[in-house]
Formats: C-alpha cells, sequence, structure tokens
C-alpha cells in the first residue's frame, strides 16, 4: 500500500468532507485587525520555523529550501533578521493584549542549523517583546549533534528541548528514507546533549518505511527505549503526492510500503513494546518517561493558540488561521516592507474549533475531559458537538466501540487505536499536508480551497 491522502477510505473521505477550507490573500492591515480580535488567550505559544536544509528526505511534506555550505552562513543571517523584525510586527499588533508567550517550538527544515547565539538572541527579543520567559524546544537532526561542542552550544544558549529526528536505526532504512545520518550518530547525539544538560530529549521514529519488516520496527523501538531519552514519538511514513519519494514508489525504484495487516500490527507492536520498557502512552503516538512532560506542537497547531513566524510556518489564533508564504525571499522581502508575509488566511468558527479540539483530544490524546472543554470554551460540550453536526459520528463509534463515554469523559478503547490512526493520519494528509502542496506552487496566491 501507499500511505498517501486515499489510503484510509472513509476515514480520508470524510477528512475532506469535514474540513473543506478556503484560504484568501489577505491586506494587510485586515489581517492585523484579524489576530488582534481573535487572540482571546493571554498565554501562549509561537512556532518558528527554519525551512533550511542540507540535503532532501525524500518523503518530507514541508516547506523546505536545501542549502550547501557556502551560501548557509549568508542566508540563515538574512533570514533570521527578517525572524526578529517579524516578531515586532506582532509585538506592536498586540501590544495592548498583555500577551505572555511561553513557549517557542522550532521545526522545519533543521532548525540545528541555527548556532546557539542566535537561539539566544530569539528568545531574548520574544521574552523583551512579549515580557515573558520564554522556554525554547526545537527539532534536531542527529548529524548536527554527533559532535558534542555543537550540542553545548545550543544548551549553553538556553534550548531546554529537542526533539531528535532518529527515524531509525537501521542503515538500510535510512537509506531509503534520504537520511543524511548513522545509526551510530544517533546514539552519540542522544549522549552529547544529554550530557550537555539538556532539560528533555524527545526521538522520532518512523514506521512503514518502504521495504520495512515487523521486526525491524520493533528493533529500533526496542533500541530507542534503552537510551536515555524522555519520550519516543512514533510516525508513520506518509507519502504525499508532492514528495520525491511517492513518485521513487510508484515507479518502483524504491520498495512498497508493508501492508494495511502490517501497518496493524506495528502499531500494536509500539503499544506492546514501549509500556513494557517504562514509556507510558500519552498519545496515539508518543509514549513518556515523564507524566509531565510531552513534546506538543500537535496540540497547538490544531487547538491554538499559536503564532507562527518564518516562511511556510502555519498559525492559528483560536479564531483565524494563517499560513506564511513558503517562498524564502518572498518572506524576507514582505518583512522588510514592514508586512505581514501571509500569504492566506481565514476565519475558524467557535464550531469548528471545538470540532477540532475534541478531535485532537479524543483521537491524539486518547481522552477528553468534558469540564476542560467547558473551562476552554465556556459551553457544555454535548449542545456545542450537537450543534456542530458531529455528535452522530461519535454515536456510531461509540456503538463499535471504538469509544467509551461517562458523564464527564469520553476515552478511545483499545480496541478503537488502529481507527483513532486512521483518522489522525487521513486528516494530516489532507488537510496541512495539502494546506502546504498549494503554497508551495506560488508564493502569494490569491485563494486557496482546501482538500
Amino acid at each position: 500500500m501507499i500511505l498517501d491522502k486515499d489510503a484510509f477510505g472513509i476515514w480520508s473521505f470524510t477528512a475532506r468532507r469535514a474540513f473543506k477550507a478556503e484560504f484568501i490573500r489577505p491586506e494587510n492591515e485586515k489581517a492585523k485587525t484579524e489576530i488582534y480580535n481573535t487572540l482571546k488567550e493571554k498565554e501562549i505559544a509561537c512556532y518558528v520555523h527554519i525551512p533550511f536544509c542540507t540535503g532532501t528526505c525524500i518523503f518530507c511534506p514541508y516547506a523546505r529550501f536545501p542549502i550547501g555550505r557556502l551560501e548557509r552562513e549568508k542566508i540563515l543571517e538574512k533570514y533570521f533578521n527578517a525572524l526578529l523584525k517579524e516578531i515586532e510586527i506582532y509585538s506592536q499588533i498586540l501590544q495592548d493584549l498583555e500577551i505572555k508567550i511561553i513557549d517557542l517550538h522550532a521545526g522545519g527544515g533543521t532548525p540545528s542549523l541555527l548556532p546557539g547565539k542566535f537561539w539566544k538572541i530569539l528568545t531574548e527579543k520574544l521574552s523583551e517583546a512579549f515580557n515573558s520567559d520564554v522556554k525554547v524546544a526545537i527539532e534536531a537532526n542527529p548529524e548536527d549533534l554527533k559532535d558534542e561542542t555543537r550540542a553545548y552550544d545550543l544548551i549553553d544558549n538556553g534550548v531546554e528541548e529537542i526533539s531528535l529526528g532518529v527515524q531509525s536505526f537501521n542503515s538500510k532504512l535510512l537509506k531509503i528514507l534520504g537520511r543524511r545520518h548513522a545509526g551510530e550518530d544517533s546514539l552519540r547525539a542522544v549522549e552529547n546533549i544529554r550530557n550537555a544538560g539538556c532539560k528533555y530529549i524527545n526521538v522520532d521514529l518512523m514506521y512503514m518505511i518502504p521495504g520495512e519488516t515487523l521486526n525491524e520496527w520493533i528493533s529500533d523501538l526496542q533500541i530507542a527505549s534503552t537510551l536515555d531519552v524522555d519520550e519516543i514519538t512514533c510516525y508513520p511514513t506518509l507519502v504525499t503526492s508532492y514528495s520525491a519519494g511517492y513518485k521513487l514508489i510508484k515507479s518502483g525504484k524504491i520498495p512498497p510500503q508493508p501492508n494495511k495487516r502490517i501497518f496493524r500490527r506495528m502499531i500494536f507492536a509500539t503499544e506492546e513494546t514501549l509500556p513494557s520498557k517504562g514509556f507510558r502512552g500519552v498519545e496515539i503516538y508518543g509514549f513518556s518517561r515523564k507524566d509531565s512532560w510531552k513534546y506538543v506542537t500537535v496540540n497547538y497547531e490544531m487547538e491554538g493558540p499559536l503564532l507562527a513566524f518564518g516562511a511556510g510556518a502555519t498559525g492559528f489564533t483560536g479564531g483565524y488561521e494563517y499560513h506564511n508564504t513558503c517562498f524564502v525571499e518572498e518572506y524576507i522581502r514582505a518583512i522588510q516592507s514592514g508586512k505581514l508575509p501571509i500569504a492566506g488566511a481565514r476565519k475558524v468558527s467557535l464550531i469548528e474549533r471545538t470540532v477540532r479540539y475534541t478531535v485532537c483530544r479524543l483521537f491524539i490524546c486518547k481522552n477528553l475531559d468534558k469540564r476542560e472543554f467547558k473551562k476552554k470554551f465556556n459551553e457544555d460540550f454535548d449542545e456545542i458537538i450537537r450543534r456542530s453536526g458531529f455528535k452522530k459520528a461519535l454515536y456510531l463509534l461509540k456503538l463499535a466501540g471504538v469509544i467509551r463515554e461517562n458523564s464527564n469523559k469520553m476515552t478511545l478503547t483499545q480496541k478503537g487505536l488502529f481507527t483513532a490512526h486512521q483518522i489522525s493520519w487521513a486528516f494530516v494528509l489532507n488537510v496541512p499536508c495539502r494546506i502546504v502542496e498549494e503554497y508551495l506552487k506560488e508564493p502569494w496566491p490569491e485563494r486557496v480551497i482546501i482538500p
């Protein structure tokens, strides 16, 4: 099979029907007004996109910009200055709201390409602009941190959490993914960042890699579980039609992905292996050694509020969703002219936001507390979900044994785990990946319809 946007049958169809959206290129002042008017919460997170890479991972669905060593220093400096100015623009927009940014999450691309001093300056800028103490979490590639000097540089300059893109310890599978590190590099990187004093470490693993066997996946899980890390996240290899990997699979130049039966077995092997090694399942893909911590970027993206900085970044205030242009030079040009680099935006209704929250809490985080729901939205869960039209779907899933419900909680069952994976990955492929696909085509489209 190919885990593309059509791979999940009824759930792919449902994702396309339930999350139709139209993004319009906004006028600069209108975008500022919408962001100001829809940002209701005082403590928020921000996401910074670093789109630069030294190579291309063949299944990467994100906005990325390959750079060579010779051009790296010049373009990073230019881009970084634009990020600082974008933060200034947002601080001016929101200056009356007493907003505090509490978390900075950086993804890519390759955030670990930035020297530690850049993260220190960025943190200081955010802290000054929003009068708050900012925790810094970044994604990193193992090859960047196999040198302990680089690891110490990041930690000494304020990086507290690192999510390491290990993906696999198997050299054959790493080669298929187009990764540039070896399994030994990952082991060394974990040791280096822990020795440097990193507060929290997450490692990303990928399964359903073309040509992968169930035993190879279990081997990766067992190796990862022996490491001194706080969380292990496990993602299937999703295949977007605009990735190089899609064309390679279709042409037979790399092996096919495992079949649906093996997909299911890999999911349940994960559920059996990691808890037996002391990792508790905190999400359908995340397993933590620490009850009080998890790497939380997906929650922010789904639920908001999240301010987004950088080329290709997507923000969500709670009532307004926006996507920055994916084109680096256009991003820098917009910032230098004093404008927001937003290529497309749309209003998000309260009904849609509550459905997004429900899907995230129930099918990703495994449970939804109705009391927390009411506290967040000032609305009764059953009443607003009835108005959304989502109540019937939840009723059918309850009848099928996918979820269970009492007066205050809804919980994903073990029986419903595979269904939850299908729902979640169908959404990712048909909504956020489709947004990126469209905005990679041109820098400033007037209108984009998703999916």
